[in-house]
């Protein structure tokens, strides 16, 4: 005299108990600019001063505006999305990490 199985669904279930998908990160793959590189942020030029990855793997940037309309507060840290290489071709390694 066994009760059926029913259908639970998963939110009813305790969270020790509900599958989760883990995530995995590329920790180790190269950072898009090198440190001393010149970018641009928005419309202002900048030079990168440290760089670091966030828990989820996000490349941060700490950079230094030397140009432009928003350089009242030159010290910034912004994602490296957010960052595209200055004119100068030397400096544009994005197109080597890419190809990999």
């Amino acid at each position: 005299m066994y009760a059926t199985k029913a259908e639970v669904d998963r939110i009813a279930l305790p969270r020790s108990l509900v599958g989760r998908r883990r995530r995995t990160y590329r920790v180790n793959s190269p950072y898009r600019f090198q440190i001393g590189d010149r970018v641009m942020f928005h419309d202002s030029e900048a030079i990168i001063l440290s760089r670091s990855r966030s828990m989820m793997g996000r490349e941060l940037f700490y950079i230094q505006l030397i140009s432009g309309e928003i350089a009242g507060r030159p010290f910034r840290t912004v994602y490296g999305f957010g960052l595209i290489p200055s004119g100068n071709p030397n400096e544009d390694r994005r197109q080597a990490h890419t190809d990999t």
